[in-house]
């Protein structure tokens, strides 16, 4: 017989103990894992109920909502004429835009900064009106710039001013490099609607 055969059961009892406690060991780190994994974790006893009742009101989470956006209409009321760039008047054409989108150009006229005519109002044949959207909060940059056409000097101007949706815009302050060439104030109304 081998040797094998000859040694008693209870003789290799300890060697098959101690692979059943190793396999139990993985077992319950396995069921363990699965349940932390699936969300099956035993949840903590709560204390017993006190003896009012209380009313739980429920909680609904707030909907994620898009910011508000609002359309704003931008039109042109009156250019103030602080300096037309020469004794007499002078020729200038303005193109308008507004968060580097081209809103409307206003061809090219005489403006004279005399008393009696330095605030100049739209033609009813010129673009007067531009339309942006907003959001809440947001700001625009609304860019004018100007050129004279004059035969003997040609000059150039530029101003800009912040738009927001809640306010109206300020006046846009147009001045050309040197402030004698050209200086003349925009004045805009504003509208904005929800969207």
């Amino acid at each position: 017989m081998s040797d094998d055969n000859d040694k008693r059961w209870y003789t290799r009892v300890p060697a098959i103990s101690i692979a059943l406690v190793a396999f139990l060991v993985a077992l319950t780190t396995l069921v363990n894992n699965v349940r932390e994994i699936g969300g099956l974790k035993d949840k903590p006893t709560t204390p017993a109920a006190p003896s009012q009742p209380v009313a739980a009101t429920p909680v609904k989470p707030a909907a994620p909502q898009a910011p508000a956006r609002y359309t704003v209409l931008l039109t042109l009321e009156k250019i103030e004429v602080v300096n037309d760039g020469t004794n007499g008047s002078t020729a200038w054409s303005f193109d308008v835009s507004a968060g580097g989108q081209d809103l409307f150009a206003l061809p090219s006229r005489d403006y004279l900064d005399s008393e009696a005519e330095r605030i100049v109002t739209p033609r009813p044949t010129d673009p007067s009106m531009g339309r942006v959207v907003l959001v809440a909060g947001q700001e625009m940059l609304v860019k004018i710039n100007g050129r004279s056409s004059g035969l003997i000097s040609k000059a150039a101007a530029s101003g800009s001013a912040t738009l927001l949706a809640e306010r109206p815009l300020a006046p846009v302050r147009v001045v050309a490099g040197d402030g004698r060439d050209g200086e003349f104030i925009f004045h805009f109304a504003t509208v904005t609607t929800p969207q």
